[in-house]
């Protein structure tokens, strides 16, 4: 996995701008280790007295979208949230907490992607799978 110095840097030596809410957007998307919505980076930002609008957060977005720095996916809210891409990977989302953790799953997908080309002639490109449940803690609170 990639650091968020390596990816500020190659930002960097690819000849981009590298605003104060650019480099604390990825800092916190890549800490936060898990999706975080646009009004979340928006506490942050003002949490460390940064001025941001709404406006300046989803074009920040839009270009970390663009560089493949940042992915977006809808969780059973459909809202967006937004994390740094890394390995592929799926979400456990906790219906009590709503805390959301990444889960790789080892490669059973792709062999049902490959059967699906087969028998449907349909090449999939991509996939997204996320698990609804509840976590240890919200099942023991619930005992």
């Amino acid at each position: 996995m990639t650091d968020a110095d390596t990816i500020i840097g190659n930002i960097r030596a690819d000849g981009h701008r590298l605003t104060r809410i650019r480099v604390f957007m990825i800092r916190t998307l890549f800490e936060a280790q898990r999706p975080l919505a646009p009004s979340e980076i928006l506490t942050r930002l003002a949490g460390f007295d940064i001025r941001a609008d709404r406006t300046t957060v989803y074009r920040e977005l839009r270009f970390l979208m663009e560089q493949n720095i940042v992915g977006h996916i809808k969780l059973g809210d459909h809202r967006n949230y937004y994390e740094i891409l890394t390995e592929h990977h799926h979400h456990l989302v906790c219906k009590g907490c709503k805390n959301v953790k990444a889960v790789v799953l080892d490669n059973h997908l792709e062999d049902e992607e490959r059967k699906i080309y087969k028998k449907e002639k349909f090449k999939v490109i991509s996939h997204s799978l996320e698990f609804y449940g509840l976590c240890d803690s919200c099942l023991r609170k619930r005992a």
